[in-house]
């Protein structure tokens, strides 16, 4: 009985894993959308902090969206195809903003800041920037994916915190379940760097019932271990 409603609970967790990463057809690649957290800010004059706080989210905004922009491009082509990169981009960043809010704000002197998550469309900064022939020509061949073994997925809470922070990691394409386990499971992720860079990148996202123990680290393989705090 146990273990049929130990397979019950895996086939659940699977399901809904899969509505939040993969979701229905038609739905963004996570390649299309990035939500990143920024600061905002705007000089507070005359004591009109609504007009500094609407200055400050839009200030904020343009900054998720060159971040992303930036990332895309790479440095080196950012700063070679600035101009066109402003006007195209920074000049429209509403055009680029799926949707936001405001985490936190507060004056700071004659400044009012706003903290703020954003979800930018990276897909279509992309399609912009690769129009304006602004993307530098790399053809690399793919990387490999990276093979992620977790010790200690039994616990389910856990486990989903870590699918949805690698969700969240810079570099992260996508993820796969490859293989579930009762207490172990394989994950296929789509990574721009190695299992080394993973590693780094899980550590420095913080877990507040868990730590992420890196068990072995190799370039296409990861084992880390979910332990509880």
């Amino acid at each position: 009985m146990r273990s049929r409603t130990a397979i019950v609970a895996w086939a659940l967790i699977l399901f809904f894993s899969g509505m939040m990463w993969g979701g229905p057809a038609g739905a963004q690649r996570p390649d299309e959308a990035r939500t990143i957290t920024v600061v905002g800010s705007a000089v507070l004059t005359g004591g009109n902090i609504p007009a500094a706080r609407e200055a400050a989210i839009a200030g904020g905004l343009k900054q998720a969206v060159a971040a992303v922009a930036v990332e895309i491009a790479s440095p080196e082509g950012a700063a070679q195809h600035f101009k066109r990169l402003s006007e195209l981009l920074l000049d429209r960043s509403e055009e680029y903003i799926q949707g936001f809010r405001v985490l936190s704000e507060a004056p700071s002197g004659k400044q009012h800041r706003v903290l703020i998550q954003a979800t930018v469309a990276a897909g279509k900064i992309r399609e912009a920037l690769a129009g304006a022939g602004a993307l530098q020509a790399t053809p690399a061949a793919a990387a490999a994916p990276v093979e992620l073994t977790v010790e200690g997925s039994g616990n389910l809470a856990n486990f989903v915190k870590l699918r949805r922070a690698l969700g969240s990691l810079p570099g992260v394409r996508g993820v796969q379940v490859k293989e579930m386990k009762p207490n172990e499971a394989t994950l296929m992720v789509d990574y721009a760097g190695g299992g080394s860079e993973l590693a780094a990148a899980l550590a420095l996202h913080p877990f507040d019932t868990f730590e992420v123990a890196v068990v072995e680290a190799l370039e296409n393989a990861l084992r880390v271990a979910l332990n509880p705090k």
